[in-house]
């Protein structure tokens, strides 16, 4: 079936803007969880990528990305997936639920161990909150990773981003509970934390254990250097003023020596970003590098070279990102429909065919595709199997335009 608001999805880019009733436009919403292991009231910031309540979204399902600072980030990282997801045969990353976790009380939550005191970075009455943050990880793991997967369509793919305390959180819980998660964004983390407790642990640990196997880590510095010194004079200085940035070019340096090749690490300094400014830097970095294998392009070359193979190459590819993400992909049906009937006005009925069957073979329960099937046999002048097709289509839902072509079929 012919979809009249779909372009050219080959070589056409198009945004698509969610407005609701009343004209405002909304990317989320706020619901509340009653912990009983933080024993208070938490309030999480929800994004989904489509309207849960169209029957077209029903079957969907999706990886979530947890996000602290949630008030602080959410509305950044949300149009940043949104951009990379959407579906115009270029999509970098998949389509993910966002949830962000608001803070409470941030320094009790996000710092995994009770700190002596540090000053000046870590006065008394910051460290006497501390040391709350494997607790709170476990508010995570058993009472709001249960609520978001009763109440949302997910898939078994988790993403962990957090920064400064949250990134030393988000690096806490990849030694500590790695199963937690399959990817983490950590940015510019207060690796200085607990006279770098955590660092040390990292420089000590066996990434090469199995837990550790397909996990990937993108690791982000801002410039926070001393005036004077560069991203190498700055490793010679001792001190409260370049403990943060030495702290973390060490968890860099920790993490460049491990040799294990299913453990993914990239990191980057920022040099024209400072702490406040790098969330937005290496979140999008961090994105394309752990999505760096899901993105297909079809080029025009692909598709007007003869006897092209563009068609196995998309089916095996998105065999490939199937195994990496640990969950069922394929490409967008709309997507692939588009294609073909675009194929079809080109004058390529043969590779638009393929494009049609690889629909009907990823979405065996639709009836669009067994119409725009339909539609292919037709244009090849195929009459049985087109009519085939449109009883079909017509046998998964009644629809007039298939019941149109199958009456005109019949009569001639």
């Amino acid at each position: 079936m012919k979809n009249s608001i779909l372009v050219l999805l080959l070589f056409v880019l198009s945004i698509n803007f969610s407005i609701n009733a009343q004209d405002d436009v909304s990317i989320g919403k706020i619901e509340t969880i009653e912990s009983k292991i933080l024993g208070e009231s938490r309030k999480i910031m929800i994004y989904t990528p489509n309207d849960m309540s169209n029957p077209a979204n029903f079957n969907k399902k999706y990886p979530v990305v947890y996000l602290l600072d949630g008030d602080a980030h959410f509305t950044s990282v949300v149009g940043m997936i949104e951009q990379f997801s959407q579906i115009n045969g270029n999509t970098i990353t998949p389509e993910m639920i966002v949830v962000a976790i608001p803070n409470t009380n941030r320094n009790r939550d996000l710092t995994p161990t009770k700190s002596q005191p540090q000053p000046p970075m870590a006065p008394k009455a910051l460290t006497d909150q501390s040391g709350g943050g494997k607790n709170f990880v476990s508010f995570m793991e058993k009472e709001l990773f249960p609520y978001i997967e009763t109440n949302y369509p997910t898939v078994p793919y988790r993403m962990f981003i957090g920064h400064s305390f949250g990134g030393l959180l988000v690096l806490d819980t990849l030694l500590d509970k790695p199963e937690l998660f399959n990817s983490y964004i950590a940015i510019d983390p207060s690796m200085w934390w607990d006279n770098t407790l955590l660092l040390n642990t990292i420089k000590t640990t066996d990434f090469n254990d199995a837990k550790y196997n397909k996990k990937a880590l993108y690791l982000g510095i801002a410039n926070t250097l001393q005036e004077g010194l560069d991203i190498d004079t700055t490793r010679d200085i001792k001190g409260p003023m370049t403990a943060h940035i030495n702290s973390i070019l060490d968890t860099r340096d920790a993490f460049n020596k491990i040799n294990n090749n299913g453990f993914l690490f990239a990191s980057k300094f920022y040099e024209n970003d400072n702490h406040g400014s790098a969330p937005l830097m290496t979140t999008y970095d961090g994105l394309r590098f752990i999505f760096d294998f899901y993105q297909f392009e079809v080029s025009f070359a692909d598709v007007m070279a003869e006897n092209t193979d563009i068609v196995d190459r998309m089916k095996a590819h998105y065999s490939n990102v199937t195994k990496t993400l640990g969950y069922e992909n394929k490409p967008d049906e709309a997507m692939i429909n588009g294609m073909g009937y675009q194929l079809m006005e080109m004058g390529k009925i043969d590779l638009a065919g393929e494009f049609f069957k690889m629909n009907v073979d990823y979405y065996p329960k639709s009836s669009n595709v067994y119409d725009s099937l339909g539609d292919y046999y037709l244009a090849n002048e195929d009459k049985a199997k087109a009519k085939a097709n449109f009883e079909k289509a017509l046998s998964i839902n009644e629809n007039p335009e298939s019941r149109k072509k199958l009456e005109k079929l019949k009569l001639d």
